[in-house]
């Protein structure tokens, strides 16, 4: 057979066919893969003739909905579900490309949602890949989602963003050696290779183009070598080149024996000639499912023929949407839209998915998953906690603005200090000044740490939703690796800061003393950086999380730590809070380590209350600081600790958040 004359008569026009064309001269014939080289039909070593299916049966999908504004309360307001998908049945196969179309609102990403299990809601029905039900377990083994928005480090290239993931992803017995050979040959087969040591790049950093970022995150997610592959809007805010081009990959694929689902958004009508199976969605139910070069001779016979040079997925997507312009037209398109439901539910391109859906789930062939997923066990937990924190770090290295931000923010702040303070004397109002500076010290360094929080904690945070999705890692696993690869840059912050504004100041002359003070800057700006991650897991929003944060701080500064009222004259309610805030415990040690056996002048014809020595001072307002200095670091320690305990219990109650 001229194989020249089969590849071409699978042209859009046709429709008779079993085989389609493919790409570098394959060809895919039932069930088959052929190459078509030199007039020769050979089979294509490696790829599996075995056909594996998805099969979408009856799913209905309903949500919960609060109804009202917030402010009314949970009490008061009522409760609608709303059915997101209804009879959904859909029947994805090896070898072809099956995408999604629909009008916002229709449905396609809680589809995606449901199949990968994902989903928040109720769901009814069967969804089996391979005959075996699709639960998250199974998803994440051996499947994958590539999700709309791209969730990578800007300052790492793309071999090293698919080398970290790789680690975080692969088994743990597979090599170094065995880690770059998979890298290269994703990089190879998503046409990553020319950008491979380039920077990903965000709004800010140059980098590589938002079409090979899209394709560095697909990458990522072929690196475990699934078996399904779904893609949720994978051409958003590409142009139509690289649209192209993004999809003939998927197409190549799916033509090597991967399962390829994926919704899509106003694709050109070159896409459109790449697709094998096309569903068109509508409310929540399909208007059409099936083959694309049935899809134009099918609206046709119902009514709706396409223009000779009309893209047919505009045309057909414009039929199946609703207009809600007026009231009488949304009742026109609603009406339009439900005969055309009912029509396809009684076609016979719906009655044939059904009968092959049955089928495939009625056989028991022996067919197993995970003919291309890596076997074996999952990576170490060193290897997952050493791989984060080495990512963590190559990201701050490489912004030098991160790098000095999270290095000189904090000293920068005693520029402020010292030229409002000057050099401490042993006067009377000397006092005053030293309580000033004790507060600073006190406020400046959590607040520091505020504000490198919100910085640079969010592309991180975005990163551990996705991952996490995929099961490489949780909560605690990336808090304690972000947690620890603070510490050196807030080491290095608090010792530079503390020891230009100890020394120039003029506080107590004491290395020992210097020692104590440094500690304690350290801790506080370690507990502001946490506490920020915590109200950064608790609100997605970063300027409610810094409001949160700053007022959290702020109250405990106020409330607990005896430098704007004395803590003897709180209120009891007030009191019994102050023994829960850090700030009651730094501010014991902070004033104990500057007072403790400084003496003041003391001229009793100027002043007659006057303070004499420091332990005057400690004995009227701070007792007993200076016998609890040990006790009191053990109690920051332990607030440390459980500061960080707190937020990993807030991600893991927050659970993963929706970044589509």
């Amino acid at each position: 057979m001229d194989t020249t004359r089969l590849i071409q008569s699978n042209s859009l026009g046709s429709y008779g066919s079993t085989a389609y064309s493919a790409p570098d001269g394959f060809i895919r014939a039932n069930g088959m893969h052929f190459d078509t080289k030199d007039d020769k039909v050979t089979p294509i070593p490696g790829v599996s003739t075995v056909q594996s299916t998805l099969n979408i049966s009856n799913v209905c999908y309903v949500v919960k909905e609060w109804v009202g504004p917030w402010w009314t309360g949970a009490c008061f307001r009522k409760i609608r579900r709303k059915i997101v998908l209804r009879d959904i049945c859909l029947q994805v196969k090896t070898g072809e490309l099956t995408a999604i179309l629909g009008n916002s609102g229709s449905g396609k990403t809680s589809l995606l949602d449901v199949i990968s299990s994902r989903s928040t809601g109720d769901v009814n029905g069967q969804v089996y890949l391979n005959n075996v039900k699709c639960t998250r377990d199974v998803i994440q083994q051996y499947a994958t989602y590539v999700m709309q928005a791209d969730r990578l480090l800007p300052n790492l290239t793309v071999r090293e963003t698919l080398r970290y993931t790789a680690k975080l992803k692969l088994p743990g017995h597979v090599t170094t050696d065995g880690i770059e050979r998979k890298v290269a040959k994703v990089i190879q087969q998503m046409g990553l290779k020319d950008v491979a040591d380039s920077r990903i790049g965000s709004n800010i950093i140059r980098g590589i183009s938002g079409g090979e970022q899209r394709r560095v995150t697909i990458a990522i997610q072929l690196l475990k070598d699934p078996d399904m592959v779904l893609l949720d809007e994978p051409t958003s805010g590409l142009d139509s080149y690289t649209a192209r081009y993004l999809v003939r990959n998927l197409r190549d694929l799916a033509k090597q024996g991967k399962i390829v689902l994926l919704t899509i958004h106003q694709p050109s009508s070159d896409i459109f000639n790449m697709f094998d199976q096309i569903g068109i969605m509508s409310k929540g139910q399909m208007v059409y499912c099936g083959p694309a070069k049935e899809m134009v001779p099918y609206f046709t016979a119902l009514g709706y023929p396409c223009d000779r040079y009309t893209n047919p997925l505009d045309r057909y997507v414009d039929v199946a949407s609703i207009d809600r312009r007026d009231l009488e037209r949304q009742y026109e398109s609603t009406k339009r839209v439900d005969s055309l439901v009912e029509a396809f539910q009684n076609s016979h391109i719906n009655q044939q998915t059904l009968h092959n859906i049955r089928n495939a789930m009625n056989e028991n062939d022996g067919r197993k998953l995970g003919s291309g997923s890596e076997a074996g066990s999952g990576p170490s937990y060193m290897r997952v906690l050493l791989t984060l924190i080495g990512r963590m770090y190559t990201n701050v290295f490489r912004d030098r603005k991160d790098y000095f931000a999270r290095i000189f923010l904090l000293p920068l702040f005693m520029v402020f200090i010292i030229i409002f303070l000057g050099r401490l004397k042993h006067t009377q109002t000397s006092i005053q000044d030293r309580i000033g500076l004790i507060y600073n010290a006190t406020t400046g360094p959590p607040f520091m740490g505020i504000i490198n929080s919100i910085a640079l904690f969010l592309c991180l945070r975005d990163l551990y939703y996705r991952e996490s999705r995929d099961g490489l890692y949780g909560p605690a696993t990336f808090l304690i690796a972000y947690s620890i690869h603070v510490i050196p840059f807030n080491i290095v912050s608090s010792a530079i800061f503390s020891s230009i504004i100890y020394w120039v100041c003029g506080m107590y002359p004491s290395a020992d003393r210097f020692g104590i003070f440094t500690l304690e800057v350290f801790m506080l700006h370690y507990w502001g950086e946490i506490l920020t991650v915590a109200c950064l897991g608790m609100f997605m929003n970063p300027n409610l999380a810094n409001s949160v944060a700053v007022l959290l701080q702020s109250v405990a500064v106020i409330a607990a730590s005896g430098y704007i009222k004395t803590l003897d004259t709180l209120v009891e309610p007030m009191e019994w809070l102050s023994y829960i805030l850090i700030h009651r415990y730094s501010a014991a040690i902070f004033v104990a380590n500057e007072f403790k056996d400084l003496d003041f002048d003391c001229d009793r014809n100027v002043t007659l209350n006057c303070i004499e020595s420091g332990n005057d001072y400690l004995n009227k307002y701070y007792p007993g600081a200076v016998d609890d200095i040990a006790n009191n670091f053990g109690y920051l320690a332990a607030y440390l600790a459980g500061t960080l305990i707190f937020a990993i219990i807030v991600f893991k109650l927050s659970g993963l958040r929706n970044l589509h």
